[in-house]
C-alpha cells in the first residue's frame, strides 16, 4: 500500500501503477531466487570445506562431499518449485487447482513409475551403505570411470580414457567395483630370465622400492612396505615375480608408473635381463 501511495505522488494513472508494481514484484522475486541459489551454493561449499579441514580420513571427506551434492540437489529443486509457484501467483494463476491436479496425476503416474521408484530406493541403499562417493573410480555394468555426480535415481560416471559420460540408473546396478575404497594396490608382474639369481632379483626390487619412497611425493602415496609374493610362475621363456604396493586411494596408477620406471633402470644397472619375444627369420 505504501508503494502505491508513493507512486501516486507522481500523478500516475492506476493502470500504470499496477504495471509498475507487477514488474517490480517479478524483479523482486527473481532477485530473491537468484540470491538464494547463490547463497545456498556458497554456504554449502564453505560448510563442506570447513568440515573437511578438520577431518583427516579420505573416506569421510568423500562421503561428506557426496552428501552435500544430494542435499544441495534436493534443496535447489524445492527452491525452484517455490519460485515457479510465486511466478504463477503473480500472473494471476490460482495454484491450488494445479496442486490438486498434480496430486491426481501423481497417483496415476505412480502406477507406471515402478522403475523410477526402484531407481530411488536403490540409490538410497547405495548412498547409505557408502558403496560409492563422488570422485571414486568405479566399474559399473561394464562401464568404468570417475564418479562425477550422484543423485538418488542416477549416477554419472566419466570415462578416464575417452572422456565419455555414462548416465547409469541406480535400479539397473547389480554390482559395483570400487577401485578407490579405503586403499588401493599397485600390482606388478616382473619377468626375468631363467639364468637370473632369484634372491638377487628380490633384493633389487626391494632396493628399487627404497628409491621410490625416497621421493617425498611418492612416499605420501604408499602405505607400508612392498609385498613380494615370490617366484609365482614358470613361463615359456621367463620367470614371473609378482609383488604389490599398498597405496592411498587413487594412488595406484601414479605409483605403478613411477615404480616401473625405477625397476627398468635398476634391472639394467644390475644386468638383470628382461626377456622379450623374438622372431627369427631364416631364408633358404
Amino acid at each position: 500500500m505504501e508503494d502505491i501511495l508513493s507512486l501516486e505522488i507522481f500523478n500516475l494513472k492506476p493502470e500504470y501503477i499496477k504495471i509498475i508494481m507487477f514488474v517490480f514484484n517479478i524483479i523482486k522475486c527473481t532477485l530473491i531466487f537468484i540470491i538464494t541459489m547463490k547463497l545456498l551454493h556458497f554456504g554449502a561449499n564453505k560448510a563442506v570445506e570447513k568440515i573437511n579441514s578438520k577431518i583427516t580420513s579420505y573416506e569421510r571427506k568423500q562421503q561428506i562431499t557426496t552428501l552435500k551434492t544430494i542435499v544441495l540437489h534436493a534443496l535447489l529443486t524445492l527452491i525452484v518449485a517455490i519460485y515457479v509457484m510465486n511466478m504463477l501467483f503473480l500472473f494471476g494463476i490460482d495454484v491450488r487447482p494445479l496442486l490438486a491436479t498434480a496430486g491426481v496425476l501423481g497417483v496415476a503416474i505412480g502406477f507406471g513409475a515402478k522403475r523410477s521408484v526402484e531407481d530411488i530406493i536403490s540409490g538410497i541403499i547405495i548412498l547409505l551403505e557408502g558403496q560409492i562417493r563422488v570422485g571414486d573410480y568405479v566399474e559399473i555394468q561394464g562401464m568404468s570411470g570417475f564418479v562425477e555426480k550422484i543423485t538418488l535415481p542416477l549416477i554419472t560416471v566419466r570415462c578416464d580414457k575417452t572422456g565419455a559420460v555414462y548416465f547409469i540408473r541406480c535400479g539397473y546396478i547389480d554390482s559395483i567395483k570400487n577401485h578407490t575404497m579405503q586403499y588401493s594396490y599397485a600390482f606388478f608382474e616382473f619377468d626375468v630370465a631363467y639364468k637370473t639369481d632369484i634372491n638377487f632379483a628380490f633384493d633389487t626390487i626391494k632396493e628399487a622400492y627404497k628409491i621410490l619412497t625416497s621421493n617425498e611425493q611418492y612416499k605420501k602415496l604408499t602405505l607400508g612396505e612392498i609385498e613380494i609374493f615370490g617366484l609365482d610362475e614358470f613361463r615359456e621363456s621367463s620367470l614371473c615375480i609378482k609383488c604389490r604396493i599398498k597405496t592411498q586411494p587413487k594412488g595406484q596408477w601414479i605409483i605403478k608408473r613411477a615404480f616401473n620406471k625405477i625397476i627398468k633402470e635398476q634391472f639394467e644397472k644390475q644386468n638383470i635381463e628382461i626377456p622379450f619375444n623374438q622372431v627369427v627369420v631364416t631364408s633358404a
